[in-house]
């Protein structure tokens, strides 16, 4: 027997074999059969090792292959060794066990100047599809991390006296991370060493610790659709309009049969979940329903089929017809809530307009999911700058916007805008804690050279329906407010409940038993409302989750904690310093002050009147129809967008600077209590 080569086979009985026919960086190998050591010499052993390699000179080393580290490991035990005589001397200690192997492999590698492993997602995070690097420079034990966005972009870096991603090219790292992704079906965790001019790949193998995840939920879905914290009452009323209108025909024409019984929204930290199994299923024929599935998800189902997911050709008459559909249904909703008038004050007449008001929000609701989950989900990804302001708010709400903007603030606070579609919230003329916070501006002349998209005709018609859409959606909220009010004013005159807002705190079945059997069912003591008005307002101020899967929460510290990722896209350019102020709720409108650096994730574009205040912006998201990210390019707004997970890695109040050109936030330590004082 011979020291046989290890060439490129795809069915080769090696891994290496199999790894080097991907294309993926494999060292020179070889096979070395127990008979080769059994019959030769140490210095005829030494000899024929030495004359291996015909590549790298004597500035090489041999990886030794042992075998599983455990019995029930994939991975390898690797052994470095520094010369022919040490490898052949590890091959008859190796040969010389009872039992011993048949063969072993062994692999010939220049001088490193780097080694480390990549993991093709963060080990970690299920809900982040990042790269990690972690890796130690020659001459230095310092163990670096490097974490690189979907997009092949360092977005974090460790502080150290020989940087790694100085030494490393990081374009190698993300040709190797794109080359594992092509040719597994899992996350992979590859161990590589560099040599100063190529990258190595000693061995791949599954990132154990990311299994794919049973049930996913995502806070994250849909254009328009549950920004912010949101009541029971507000739950159960347009969570059941959208299952009804929009999910539940959508299941049955599609036949997903595994979905007929499956609740599509649940409620949790006060924020609306939508479950991704059913993006998961619409993903097939959309791909823009891609993004509102978890990473897990996503890269399985390139690979689950021969050929990846095309979206079905949609008929001309479709086309044709769909728009038609949504503008009619627009239109008469329109007049049914302009000819809406408030009923007579008694039991039978609140409940009877509140029925109306509910038909109408189901209605709604399949114009809303077709636009926000459908049309308006292929259609954004095709863009890769904000929308125009003009197609995204309500005239009024653009008014508002200008109107602060040149320092006109008594015009802002007395209209009827409200800062979300929960009945919860009262207009601005209704004097509520954040109009008073509204500042007079003067906005200095925009001075910046980002451009905003120009979506095509029949994008911005979509757009325009949506934000009519949006529109009704707030108007049918604002009615039922006025409903609302009346119920509770009873509710409280009669005893059972003891303020007229509990009355948004009751979930919909309870409301009806409240009203119907006039009395406040136990599952709604007086002690539970307290308690659900309470976590709400605490949900609203802290934000929630990104991701919720099987029953472990994702992208959530809550501020509590600094995390390395603080880099963006930059969006327009600038450099600002000022205070942090996350805001993930219109409750957490009333803390901006002029000056502050905005942190925000999804933004229902009522809150911009606010918004515009801000000295500098820093977007979660890159997403084209995100109103702080028009609103940026339209006044000048120093920001960024596209930091990942920055909503969960800052804390309020913290001096930052914000480096929009560069596209990165710094931000001050924390300082504790000795030092403070």
């Amino acid at each position: 027997m011979s020291i046989e080569v290890l060439t490129a086979d795809v069915e080769g009985g090696e891994n290496l074999q199999r790894w080097a026919a991907m294309g993926l960086p494999i060292p020179p190998s070889w096979r070395i059969d127990r008979s080769v050591v059994a019959d030769s010499s140490a210095a005829s052993l030494t000899q024929q090792l030495r004359a291996l390699p015909r590549m790298f000179t004597d500035n090489r080393y041999w990886v030794l292959q042992q075998g599983p580290m455990n019995p029930d490991s994939r991975r390898e035990s690797l052994l470095n060794l520094d010369s022919d005589e040490s490898l052949a001397a590890a091959l008859r200690s190796i040969f010389d066990r009872e039992p011993g192997p048949d063969h072993v492999v062994i692999q010939a590698l220049p001088r490193q100047q780097a080694a480390g492993v990549l993991f093709t997602r963060h080990p970690l995070r299920q809900d982040l599809p990042h790269m990690v690097v972690e890796g130690v420079v020659d001459g230095s034990n310092e163990r670096q991390r490097l974490i690189f966005d979907d997009s092949g972009r360092l977005v974090h870096a460790s502080q150290a006296a020989m940087p790694l991603s100085q030494q490393v090219d990081e374009a190698l790292l993300c040709q190797l991370h794109s080359k594992l992704k092509q040719n597994f079906d899992r996350p992979q965790a590859g161990e590589w060493v560099f040599d100063g001019e190529q990258l190595w790949l000693l061995q791949t193998l599954p990132v154990g610790s990311l299994p794919e995840p049973r049930e996913a939920w995502t806070r994250r879905a849909g254009v328009g659709l549950f920004n912010q914290v949101e009541t029971p009452l507000w739950y159960t009323l347009a969570g059941r309009w959208l299952k009804a209108a929009f999910w539940e025909p959508l299941v049955e024409q599609a036949g997903w049969s595994r979905l007929a019984k499956i609740e599509p929204y649940r409620r949790q930290h006060s924020h609306i979940y939508t479950n991704c199994a059913f993006f998961r299923e619409l993903q097939q024929q959309h791909q823009g329903a891609s993004r509102f599935v978890p990473p897990a998800w996503q890269q399985l189902e390139i690979h689950d089929e021969a050929t990846p997911a095309r979206p079905r050709p949609r008929s001309r008459l479709r086309n044709v017809v769909t728009p038609w559909r949504h503008r009619w249904t627009l239109m008469q909703l329109s007049l049914d809530v302009r000819h809406w008038k408030e009923p007579d004050v008694t039991r039978e007449g609140l409940w009877r307009a509140f029925m109306r008001l509910d038909a109408m929000g189901e209605a709604l609701s399949r114009v809303d999911g077709e636009l926000a989950y459908l049309t308006l989900a292929d259609a954004l990804p095709r863009y890769s700058a904000p929308l125009p302001l003009a197609l995204l708010t309500t005239p009024a709400e653009l008014q508002a916007v200008e109107a602060l903007a040149r320092g006109d603030l008594e015009s802002v606070r007395h209209t009827g805008l409200r800062p979300g579609a929960d009945p919860v919230h009262a207009p601005l003329s209704d004097g509520p804690a954040q109009a008073a916070t509204l500042n007079s501006l003067q906005q200095p002349d925009v001075v910046s050279d980002a451009q905003l998209a120009q979506p095509s005709e029949q994008d911005a018609n979509a757009l325009r329906m949506a934000r009519t859409a949006r529109g009704l959606r707030f108007a049918i909220g604002n009615r039922l407010r006025q409903l609302l009010r009346s119920m509770g004013a009873i509710a409280v005159e009669q005893g059972m409940l003891q303020h007229p807002d509990d009355i948004y705190f009751l979930y919909f079945d309870e409301l009806w038993q409240l009203w119907m059997g006039q009395k406040l069912p136990a599952s709604a003591g007086k002690e539970v409302i307290g308690d659900r008005k309470l976590r709400y307002l605490d949900d609203g101020l802290q934000g929630a989750p990104d991701w919720k899967m099987d029953q472990v929460g994702y992208g959530f510290g809550g501020g509590q904690r600094l995390s390395p990722l603080l880099r963006g896209l930059p969006l327009v350019k600038g450099s600002v310093e000022g205070p942090i102020r996350r805001v993930c709720s219109a409750w957490c409108l009333n803390k901006i002050q002029p000056g502050d650096i905005v942190v925000v994730d999804q933004v229902e574009p009522a809150w911009l009147p606010w918004l515009v205040q801000a000295a500098g912006l820093v977007i979660a998201e890159q997403d084209p129809a995100n109103g702080a990210a028009s609103l940026a390019v339209t006044y000048g707004i120093p920001a960024i967008w596209s930091a990942s997970d920055v909503m969960h890695s800052v804390q309020d109040n913290l001096q930052a600077t914000l480096d929009a050109t560069q596209g990165q936030l710094d931000v001050a330590p924390v300082m504790d209590d000795d030092n403070a004082s």
